[in-house]
């Protein structure tokens, strides 16, 4: 019978099975023949041949062995039969799973990403399943080779065995040609069994092509969607760089203005990104309510931010953030037990009045900063008063 060849990275096991077979029907057709050589030879000379007998019921138990030896390494190789096909299923599963991981995995780009790095771990634990399955094989192999050679060993001694039995049962001829007649009937019903079991492995062969494919095209999916990423990665900071852009340009243009308003008043300032007005200006002296000049040099300010408003693009996200700021010395008064609870006094009530004037609230936000961020650390008193101010900061979210 023609052997089913090999290629890298199948396992196949069937050359050793058939060989296997092949030992198995020779020495059921030698049992057979010691079984009826015996026979005629107790029934025709019993009390001549008493010694043949004891040397054939050797020779029988010897072929018993023999025998029992065969089966075991036939159950031996029908269970590992069953167990690759169950790996086989194990990894149909497991492609099924790496399927809806990749279906959830399209949802949310930071997913994806996560979930192409556990598909490619996933990937290499089926490789080295794969691998380890070949290299088993491989061992299969070796030992099926080595216990051919070991019966083909024991054979060779009994076919020396069976040719002296033959010499002394020529008589015998014609039974054993209807014996040979009936294992050969039995060979091809074995035969049968073996085409059987290698359309299996054929259909076995076809899942496992079907498997690679899969995973070849799941890989070159992963590798359009990193592109994907990478393609909207770069328009979100062209993006980015577009809004920095635009709110530049609005802050340079609304804090020009602000100099040319304020120009010639020493006490309110634009410092960088930054509009400052001294506390003075604002407010009596450990007080949070808005004085007269105060609210004065905050409607400038509003008149200002009207002038410049159109100029803000509609989904750009413009901050005005008021800090009140305190000097270190400790207040403790009736309304105020802290610098914090009147700073952030001071700048909710500039938010108020800004919102009162006309500014979106949705643009503004009061924080309260205490003394804790001086713009001079000295003791002087010129050091405490530049630190005692109201800052106005243009940011985006």
């Amino acid at each position: 019978m023609r052997r089913r060849s090999s290629s890298p990275g199948e396992i196949a096991i069937w050359p050793a099975f058939t060989d296997v077979l092949g030992s198995m029907l020779v020495v059921l057709v030698f049992l057979i023949t010691v079984f009826v050589i015996n026979e005629v030879l107790i029934g025709r000379e019993m009390a001549s041949k008493e010694t043949a007998i004891d040397q054939l019921q050797s020779a029988t138990d010897l072929l018993d062995r023999l025998l029992g030896d065969a089966n075991a390494e036939k159950a031996a190789l029908t269970e590992e039969v069953s167990t690759l096909q169950q790996n086989l299923a194990d990894q149909r599963l497991l492609i099924q799973q790496i399927r809806t991981d990749l279906a959830a995995a399209e949802q949310d780009r930071s997913q994806l990403q996560q979930q192409f790095t556990i598909t490619a771990i996933e990937r290499d634990t089926l490789q080295q399943s794969l691998d380890q399955q070949q290299q088993a094989y491989t061992t299969l192999q070796q030992q099926a080779a080595v216990e051919r050679d070991t019966l083909q060993q024991r054979l060779d001694q009994q076919q020396q065995a069976y040719t002296t039995l033959q010499q002394q049962s020529a008589a015998e001829h014609d039974l054993l040609q209807q014996q040979a007649a009936l294992l050969s009937s039995r060979s091809e019903r074995l035969a049968a069994e073996l085409a059987r079991l290698n359309s299996a492995l054929g259909l076995r062969d076809a899942a496992i092509d079907t498997l690679q494919q899969q995973l070849d095209e799941r890989s070159a999916t992963i590798s359009e969607q990193q592109l994907q990423i990478s393609q909207l990665d770069a328009r979100l900071k062209r993006q980015l760089v577009q809004r920095v852009e635009e709110l530049e340009r609005y802050k340079s243009d609304f804090f020009g203005r602000l100099r040319e308003v304020f120009a010639n008043n020493p006490d309110i300032k634009v410092s960088g990104d930054r509009f400052v007005f001294q506390s003075e200006v604002l407010f009596p002296s450990g007080a949070a309510e808005l004085s007269t000049p105060g609210k004065g040099g905050l409607n400038q300010f509003v008149e200002v931010y009207r002038q410049v408003e159109s100029q803000i693009p509609p989904d750009l996200p413009v901050i005005i953030e008021v800090q009140g700021h305190t000097d270190r010395v400790p207040i403790r008064t009736a309304r105020f037990s802290s610098n914090w609870e009147l700073s952030s006094a001071r700048a909710l009530n500039v938010v108020d009045y800004l919102i009162s004037q006309g500014v979106p609230p949705q643009r503004l936000a009061a924080v309260g900063m205490g003394e804790y961020h001086p713009l001079d650390n000295s003791d002087s008193s010129e050091a405490l008063r530049r630190n005692r101010r109201i800052e106005l900061k243009i940011s985006s979210r």
